[in-house]
């Protein structure tokens, strides 16, 4: 079989350890190769490598038969085109000079268009549907007329293979299954090999002839589709529970576990840009439920069809349990978790409250069973020892069953505990063994309401590993003093070449470094010491205290800017505003000899945005890294406090 691209037993990565080894990949003229698996796994970090933008850490990429080093890059460029989600604002460009970028291997930089040019981007454009869109501002067209342009850019490169990464983000279905359309005719009729990485895996499984799954355990060889959706391979590939998968993809349940026909499901919705999002609720709500479930059944003796509450937020969420029955000792009811359409671990997860009457003892016994983590360390919502079933959701239980016992005249009490099915195993994959809350998960919600896309559940797990780095700097002799880190990449790097400051408390922040910033001054810390990534940190210098990408990617601005400043000439600065990666700029800088005053001008910036967030309640610095350059440098505070802290 002839393949136009393909890879030999190639490892891919960032530097250092590879993410992923060995991998053997072909793509075949006229057919679709989806990648699917897990975010974080490397998907695109695949693609990037397949394209040249990162270079391999070991074996090699082909195309038609030869390394993709021995290409050009104007070569390459004509051969296999790259596309990407774009977050970068263009000034003043219409969709015709935005598609009209993909004929550079053409012409050069320049991108004087000859009428042959002008004709491929005509030709492009029609052929996505995009024609009428040519004199419109890019900037002021819809997400779905943008994947057009965007196709229609990698189209005009005329290129053998294409490589497409998440197309179908910000999408509406109507728009994922037109962009699909077109990539499946582009295939099956204009002989292109694509590969693509999709995260709806029904559409990857109509649209895929060919499936390669990426896993932080590694990379599968190429499987067809029916082997790729087998459940227990998509269980395995995503880690999920046999009830979360069954929630996703509606595995047929057993008769006596179905929900009532007909009952009502729970509907409220956010609007987010131009969608609709449905909202769903939290552990705690689903526990109360619960309890008001088997509490019913046990005073009126009758199998309640459906269960309803008014959350905190003042939203009420009526369901229909998956079961409730009568034990032993009182009766148990179950209520399937739905986190709507946020990306939660805990979807499909049976919430399950078992309630015994008290009739000689008033009030709300709470316990957590199996399923239910304990608390392990202080600071966190419940005392050390005490099942992980927070304050809100304690309360939400106690009144849930409080109606009960009104409604049916009932002056005793009740005991009842908590549990959670396949809670134990699917904590493994929280946040919750890392602050302190072991063997299960923890019972959440302060509204009730799990609002998609929401940052409150991170900013919480945030304020929490605060609350318990300001617990162990309270007795520590000296300054408060505090490490942040955006992510692993941090961690890591303060483990092996900064390990002298692991014994001070270290936290998170993942891409709110500006909130994490204002929780240390909340929590009285003196010195404040930011270690991270040049992607991440490069941003601060624009006074961007999100680093999230889809809130701000000024990166290569920043680098063109900075470089500017010290003398850059302006290809140069071209040369930076179309690097792919940070690392990228460096080696740019390194081939202009600028990387030091660059480097100063850019950490001096960041010093400065981080002294007006911080204001003066503590003294704050950075220290900079690249896992392919290394150390790179710190600010005029950072200097100062690692010095200090040494001593």
């Amino acid at each position: 079989m002839k393949y136009r691209c393909e890879t030999k037993e190639l490892d891919i990565g960032y530097g250092g350890a590879p993410l992923a080894s060995g991998i053997t990949l072909g793509a075949v003229p006229g057919q679709i190769l989806a990648l699917i698996g897990p975010n974080g796994a490397g998907k695109s970090t695949l693609l990037k490598t397949l394209a040249g933008q990162l270079a391999p850490l070991g074996g090699a990429v082909l195309l038609d038969g030869r390394s993709l080093t021995d290409y050009t890059g104007p070569a390459r460029a004509r051969k296999l085109a790259l596309m990407l989600p774009h977050t970068r604002r263009t000034e003043l460009t219409s969709c015709f000079e935005f598609a009209a970028a993909g004929r550079i291997p053409y012409t050069g930089r320049l991108g004087i268009l000859s009428d042959t040019d002008r004709q491929a981007v005509r030709d492009a454009l029609e052929l996505v549907g995009a024609s009428p869109l040519a004199g419109r501002d890019f900037n002021c067209i819809s997400d779905g007329q943008r994947q057009r342009i965007l196709l229609a850019r990698a189209l005009c490169q005329q290129p053998e293979v294409i490589l497409l990464d998440e197309p179908t983000s910000f999408l509406d279905i109507k728009g994922k299954i037109e962009l699909l359309t077109i990539l499946k005719e582009l295939a099956h009729t204009g002989q292109l090999a694509v590969i693509l990485s999709l995260h709806e895996l029904e559409l990857a499984e109509k649209i895929a002839d060919t499936v390669v799954c990426v896993s932080p355990a590694g990379v599968s060889g190429v499987l067809t589709p029916e082997q790729a959706f087998q459940p227990e391979n998509i269980r395995t590939l995503y880690g999920l529970t046999e009830q979360q998968y069954t929630a996703l993809f509606g595995t047929p349940e057993p008769e006596a576990e179905k929900a009532p026909a007909g009952k009502p499901q729970f509907e409220h919705y956010v609007r987010s840009g131009q969608k609709l999002l449905r909202c769903g609720y939290t552990t705690g709500t689903c526990a109360a439920l619960g309890a008001a479930g088997a509490a019913r059944l046990l005073l009126t003796g009758r199998e309640p069809e459906t269960v309803a509450l008014r959350t905190p937020k003042g939203i009420v969420v009526e369901v229909a349990p998956i079961y409730c029955r009568r034990t032993d000792a009182g009766a148990v009811c179950a209520i399937r978790k739905d986190g709507g359409d946020d990306v939660d671990v805990t979807t499909g997860l049976p919430v399950i409250a078992s309630v015994v009457l008290e009739p000689d003892a008033p009030g709300v016994r709470i316990f957590g069973g199996e399923g239910v983590g304990r608390v392990t360390k202080p600071g966190l919502d419940q005392p050390v020892g005490e099942a992980a079933i927070n304050h809100v959701p304690r309360r939400m239980i106690a009144e849930a069953l409080e109606r009960e016992a009104e409604n049916a005249a009932y002056t005793g009490g009740f005991a009842v505990t908590i549990s959670i099915e396949g809670g134990a195993e699917t904590a493994k994959r929280t946040f919750n063994p890392h602050i302190g809350v072991e063997g299960g998960l923890s019972i959440l919600g302060t509204s009730g309401i799990v609002e998609p896309m929401s940052q409150q559940a991170i900013l919480d797990t945030i304020q929490l590993e605060m609350n318990q780095a300001a617990l162990r700097a309270k007795n520590a002799p000296g300054p408060r003093r505090l490490v942040l880190a955006p992510g692993n990449y941090g961690l890591d790097y303060l483990a092996g070449a900064l390990p002298q400051f692991e014994r001070f408390p270290v936290v998170k922040t993942s891409n709110f470094i500006g909130d994490t910033l204002d929780m240390a001054a909340t929590a009285k810390f003196e010195e404040v010491l930011l270690v991270g990534h040049v992607g991440k940190l490069c941003k601060l210098a624009a006074g961007v205290m999100n680093t999230h990408s889809h809130t701000a990617d000024g990166r290569a601005e920043v680098f063109c800017a900075h470089a500017a400043l010290c003398g850059a000439r302006r290809e140069v600065c071209a040369a930076l505003m179309d690097a792919a990666t940070t690392d990228a700029c460096l080696d740019i800088l390194d081939g202009a000899q600028l990387r030091a005053p660059v480097l100063e001008s850019i950490l001096a910036a960041i010093q400065m945005h981080l002294d007006r967030r911080a204001g003066e309640a503590f003294r704050v610095g950075a220290v900079l890294f690249s896992n392919q350059h290394g150390p790179l440098g710190e600010t005029k505070t950072a200097k100062e406090l690692m010095q200090e802290w040494q001593n």
